[in-house]
């Protein structure tokens, strides 16, 4: 077919020799765009020629170029290519042309920089608003020894069709921000020679806005479709942050892989700091021992017997997104710091990891059927039984307990792995564990009881109750107003649902009388010095009265 030549408009030519020099957008550096290096210059217009665009992102400031790896460029294509008056013009696509935010837009009236950011900026939006289908997505990475680098060359790499494109970058990256910019193809250098290959190299901000977002890392295990906390003695996984769903393109900044630690717990956290905020989504995932990101799945049949786990987003299998990489954008006024949960759902436990059930301790103090408030420091320890119904010397965890409040306590199942039953006893003690002397304890207790957990009942609770005895010498306090508890409906150990009462206590403080214990120390060494004042002073001692309730 013969070659014809087309001249362009007068001022086509002026948008040629724009991207020729540069392309500035908003304060950004400009955007020189020349011929791929090698590529032939034509001063015959070819129509069937197709072309490509490459995109070589420049350096800012002091940003590492490592940096320049991993972000995120779309292209589409928003001006078809008209010669019909026998010379060069770009119409608006369609799906482009008929929408009423593109009224007045000329993609061959570019004649200034501002001009330039502007189009690009309503073309970004109209393309969104159409649903306009991607003309290519890619990654910038290492291209012959150079960082930052995206080639598009079109389907199968056969070439991108002659028009106008909109490049944008489409993901937060460590690199930084580039605003959108619009190449030809082709584009003439000197007014005589058709490039058809494209180079580009526009030059990123850095960002002003940074943010976080925190990984919670839970491990699980599947009890018949029932999810159950799990301990691990010690253990540590390697989290990454990814710019895309499939965890094929890592975010670039230094600290995009992170590993966080369990021990003795069922969960642990790590942060990601620093990040910029933009309106593109972060993705989190698990590594394998490679580095690469692990599929999340939903099915959690795919745990096999060799103690492999399922990699879930969140902690409920039925979530709509559980099979799927937790998308994660942060906003600066609502969510400048995000956060997400992994969780690891065995189906067989490892050796170290065991499932641990919950008891919730209910703490009451009385004095005359009404609750009062002390200052004083009260204990439970937590011994295991043996099925013979003996109790263990030692306690498995000594507790502090929140005075007319409640406290949670984790604890292991029973079996190496915890997914045998277990009892256990809760008593008051002192501090090291010893229980106490209940006779010369200045309070009677009740609500000491046992509990029985397994994987289908997980918590359990129990409610001690100390109320001052007839005239002990015990820690006086005002009596309050609410209302007792009833400890006899307190102590079911077969409520799945635990307590909400953690950390609640109400009261008021007031003067005290004596040791809450039944102690004599503290008597012997005030009988001494009252001895010894009645010998040296002469001093009558009159028996104190006891306090009168009303």
């Amino acid at each position: 077919m013969k070659q014809r030549s087309f001249t362009i408009r007068k001022y086509g030519a002026f948008l040629t020799i724009l991207l020729v020099l540069s392309l500035v957008f908003g304060t950004f550096a400009g955007i020189p765009v020349h011929a791929e290096e090698g590529a032939s210059a034509s001063n015959t217009y070819d129509p069937n020629q197709p072309g490509s665009i490459t995109v070589k992102l420049g350096d800012i400031g002091t940003q590492e170029t490592t940096n320049k790896n991993g972000v995120e460029l779309t292209i589409y294509q928003v001006g078809d290519i008209n010669t019909t008056n026998n010379y060069i013009q770009f119409d608006l696509v369609q799906g482009l042309a008929d929408l009423e935010s593109l009224a007045g837009v000329d993609l061959n009236d570019v004649t200034t920089a501002e001009a330039n950011l502007e189009t690009a900026e309503k073309l970004e939006d109209a393309a969104l608003e159409a649903g306009l289908t991607a003309a290519g997505k890619e990654y910038t990475a290492t291209v012959n020894g150079e960082d930052g680098v995206a080639v598009f060359r079109g389907e199968n790499g056969e070439g991108l069709a002659q028009g106008m494109y909109l490049v944008q970058q489409t993901n937060a990256n460590a690199y930084g921000i580039t605003s959108p910019f619009l190449v030809a193809i082709p584009y003439m250098t000197d007014g005589a020679n058709w490039i058809y290959d494209v180079v580009a190299n526009p030059k990123g901000a850095e960002f002003d806005s940074l943010g976080s977002i925190q990984v919670t890392k839970a491990l699980k295990y599947n009890n018949d479709g029932n999810l159950l906390d799990t301990t691990a003695e010690n253990a540590s996984y390697d989290i990454g942050l990814f710019m895309d769903s499939q965890g094929q393109y890592r975010y670039s900044g230094e600290n995009w892989r992170q590993t966080v630690t369990i021990q003795g717990t069922s969960s642990s956290t790590v942060t990601f700091d620093n990040l910029p905020i933009t309106s593109k989504p972060y993705y989190v995932f698990e590594l394998d021992e490679n580095g690469n990101a692990i599929t999340y799945s939903s099915d959690l049949g795919g745990a096999d017997s060799n103690n492999l786990f399922t990699v879930m987003a969140g902690e409920d299998p039925t979530a709509p997104n559980a099979g799927e990489a937790p998308e994660i954008i942060l906003d600066t006024e609502n969510n400048p710091n995000a956060s997400a949960t992994i969780s690891n759902v065995y189906a067989d436990l490892p050796d170290g990891y065991y499932v641990t059930g919950e008891i919730t301790i209910t703490k009451s103090v009385m004095d005359n059927g009404q609750m009062i408030a002390t200052n004083y420091p009260f204990y439970a320890g937590i011994f295991t039984v043996d099925a013979q119904g003996n109790v263990n010397a030692n306690p498995t965890e000594v507790v502090k307990l929140n005075n007319n409040g409640s406290v949670t306590v984790e604890v292991p199942l029973g079996g190496t792995n915890g997914t045998e039953p277990i009892t256990y006893a809760v008593m008051e003690t002192e501090e090291d564990g010893t229980l106490i002397n209940k006779e010369t304890f200045s309070y009677t207790v009740t609500g000491e009881a046992n509990v029985n957990l397994s994987v289908d009942q997980t918590t359990g609770n129990v409610a001690i109750t100390n109320t001052l005895k007839e005239g002990a010498d015990g820690y006086y306090q005002d009596p309050s107003t609410q209302a007792p508890r009833d400890t006899s409906s307190n102590n079911n150990n077969n409520n799945n649902s635990g307590s909400d009462n953690r950390n609640t206590s109400s009261g008021t403080n007031r003067s005290s009388r004596s040791s809450r214990t039944g102690d004599d120390n503290q008597i012997l060494l005030y009988g001494g010095l009252l001895a010894a004042a009645v010998i040296v002073g002469g001093v009558v001692v009159a028996r104190r009265r006891r306090r009168t309730n009303g």
